[in-house]
């Protein structure tokens, strides 16, 4: 796999997006992706929303939900059922400030020749857009479809990437490491490799870049990396309020998104 030219922030091109997809570069920042008020509005929203909490240690409020939820337990059917309720939980918040989905795919469709859309299995669409909203760690994970959801359309990607529209952020922590060593597990037939909460050993002397939430910026790298938040200190009567999706190219060169 590729390593990393420099460990820097780009902005938004093609020719950067090709070299994020392809592992050349940390990470992309789109700075002032949205107004201070519409980040006001957007984390007001998201705070009276339908926010539900993950079955992990630390305490990750998120609106929507994640399609690794559904690999063992739940079938494709009721992650497309659900998809619709995910979609409209999301939309309530985006109906008492903006579109910040929308918005994205729009920046993205305006550097890249191919299209950019939702994933989508036998004619239905994929959820996407999550809201999260957490002081807490994350523990170090991979997000890497062709091994977590091979049998979904994903499965078929040969690049991914994770996008992060930041509209409140922490007073201090909170901040993102990438190391740069892409995952790629031994499969066992009939089994998912474990990708949260990963040995540290995987990460050991790997390059690594550091990056933090701002409010109203967008920062985009490559979830095959193994990557980890740092536990932070909340504002008064805040949170780290974020919302965020993955993007993953098909073998034809378009870019699709899910949760």
């Amino acid at each position: 796999m590729s390593t990393w030219t420099s460990a820097q922030e780009y902005e938004l091109t093609e020719e950067n997006l090709r070299l994020l997809l392809d592992n050349k570069i940390p990470a992309i920042r789109i700075r002032g992706f949205a107004t201070s008020e519409e980040c006001t509005r957007f984390a007001a929203a998201a705070k009276q929303g339908n926010m539900q909490y993950y079955n992990v240690s630390d305490r990750i409020g998120y609106i929507g939900l994640a399609q690794y939820q559904y690999r063992w337990t739940k079938t494709k059917q009721e992650f497309l059922d659900d998809t619709v309720k995910a979609q409209a939980d999301v939309q309530a918040v985006f109906n008492e400030s903006f579109d910040a989905l929308s918005r994205l795919m729009e920046r993205l469709r305006a550097v890249w020749p191919q299209p950019v859309e939702l994933a989508s299995e036998g004619g239905r669409e994929y959820f996407a857009g999550i809201i999260r909203s957490t002081s807490d760690k994350i523990d170090l994970h991979v997000d890497w479809a062709p091994v977590n959801s091979p049998d979904y359309a994903i499965g078929a990607i040969d690049a991914q990437l994770g996008w992060n529209f930041f509209a409140e952020e922490l007073e201090s922590g909170g901040h993102t490491t990438v190391h740069n060593n892409p995952w790629d597990p031994e499969v066992v037939p009939g089994e998912i490799p474990k990708s949260y909460g990963l040995d540290r050993a995987l990460i050991e002397g790997a390059p690594n870049f550091v990056y933090r939430a701002t409010t109203g910026d967008v920062v985009i790298f490559n979830t095959r990396n193994p990557h980890e938040i740092a536990p932070g200190t909340a504002k008064p009567d805040g949170s780290r309020v974020s919302i965020g999706s993955f993007v993953g190219r098909m073998p034809d060169n378009r870019l699709v998104l899910w949760a």
